[in-house]
């Protein structure tokens, strides 16, 4: 005698119909909760595909940290959940309240000043001058040095040549943010002497966004497939070209037009 189980499994699978991975890997990076399935048309085969979603974030997280030690942020300035047209354009506003309230978060004045060097892709439509602005905007409004360099392709020993691997010894770019793809940072970010951020990562240095999900990996489990956490859902955003991005997203608000800001505005 046959039985059937009428209880039924259900779950949440996300299915991509190509034959590579980079962009099945920034889904699976924004939702690393689902299991991820790729059917490669040409060879004809079926397989399920995994992504180092701990490690990648714990890889982030350092390069913050990093940044935040060299800038001698001991905290956020400020906590916010979540991204409001409000705090976004307050960004753009020099107020003094803005500005780090200790010598413990701001460089000593006999110290070299730290510069941060903000990297403009010039290959195709990548690099966006609103969010340059923005960006230069509010290192502006933290007393924070900051240069800009143009370039089609990013390289570690082209920025190497522009770097400061010893944070107070006086010349050179101490941490880069580049406006061009996030997944250079995300995937060749560790590769570079010094931190080379994305926009949305520079955020979270200066404590204008907290991303929580950047902070739930744990340092114990060097398999995230098994990790579980209460956070596991929050992938790592990947909205720079997505309408829902915060200011440092490419259809966000006025950086839709693409055009130069001055201070203040």
């Amino acid at each position: 005698e046959t039985t059937t189980d009428d209880r039924i499994t259900r779950e949440r699978v996300m299915i991509f119909v190509a034959d590579g991975r980079f962009h099945l890997e920034a889904a699976m990076i924004s939702n690393p909760s689902l299991r991820a399935l790729r059917y490669d048309p040409y060879s004809k085969t079926l397989t399920e595909e995994r992504y180092g979603i701990v490690e990648m974030k714990k890889i982030r997280r350092e390069a913050i940290l990093s940044v935040r030690q060299v800038l001698g942020i001991t905290a956020p300035s400020r906590r916010v959940d979540n991204v409001s047209d409000d705090i976004a354009n307050s960004v753009l506003q020099q107020q003094s309240s803005q500005l780090l309230s200790s010598e413990s978060q701001s460089p000593s004045a006999s110290s070299p000043p730290i510069t941060i060097g903000i990297i403009l892709g010039t290959l195709g439509r990548q690099g966006n001058p609103a969010i340059l602005s923005r960006i230069r905007s509010l290192l502006h409004s933290r007393g924070i040095r900051s240069v800009i360099v143009l370039l089609s392709e990013i390289f570690p020993k082209k920025l190497e040549m522009m770097s400061n691997s010893s944070p107070g010894s006086g010349g050179g770019v101490s941490a880069w943010v580049q406006i061009a793809c996030p997944r250079l940072s995300i995937d060749w970010g560790h590769y570079f002497c010094i931190p080379v951020l994305s926009p949305f990562e520079l955020y979270v240095a200066l404590g204008e966004v907290v991303d929580s999900s950047l902070w739930v990996a744990s340092e114990d489990k060097e398999d995230g497939l098994e990790e579980k956490d209460d956070n596991q859902d929050d992938g790592y955003p990947m909205d720079f070209y997505s309408n829902s991005g915060g200011p440092w997203a490419n259809y966000y608000d006025s950086n839709k037009g693409r055009k130069v800001m001055s201070y203040g505005n």
